[in-house]
């Protein structure tokens, strides 16, 4: 099948799971932690990360700080409380996702996220990751990696 043929399975496919999935619900799947002074706020985080924020104020995760608790906005709606990791330049003390086990990741998204990855896509270890990134995409609207042609190809031969 032909490039332009995958169009309409593979948008079919991406509508299917945009209807599945439902952005900002409540956080059922996570605790956190709630001493409001171990979070900074995006503006600390993009002094060292200007790259990542421009990235993050580009997205619909924009709407992230306008909820009421801090641990639910910007940068450490995902990555967590920030006060350490400012205060000691440590990586280690925030919430990575390039050394997370794929359990954690798609704990952390479906805070905010309800996502369907289907069996097969949970037995083959992948997450939300494979597919999209808050800081690296290519296209906004999903925050995807790169087309959906691109995307589904990677994995799905047609």
């Amino acid at each position: 099948m032909s490039a332009s043929g995958l169009k309409r399975p593979l948008s079919l496919a991406v509508l299917f799971v945009l209807l599945a999935s439902r952005a900002w619900p409540q956080f059922p799947n996570q605790s956190p932690d709630t001493d409001a002074s171990k979070y900074v706020g995006v503006e600390v985080c993009q002094g060292c990360h200007e790259d990542s924020y421009k990235s993050f104020t580009a997205s619909a995760h924009l709407k992230t700080l306008k909820r009421q608790k801090v641990s639910e906005q910007g940068c450490e709606g995902c990555h967590g409380p920030g006060a350490e990791h400012a205060e000691a330049g440590d990586p280690d003390k925030i919430r990575r996702f390039s050394s997370a086990s794929p359990e954690a990741i798609r704990a952390t998204c479906t805070a905010c996220h309800e996502a369907i990855l289907g069996v097969a896509h949970t037995k083959a270890r992948l997450t939300c990751l494979t597919c999209h990134s808050a800081h690296h995409y290519q296209q906004v609207k999903s925050i995807l990696v790169g087309s959906q042609v691109q995307v589904c190809t990677r994995c799905h031969k047609f």
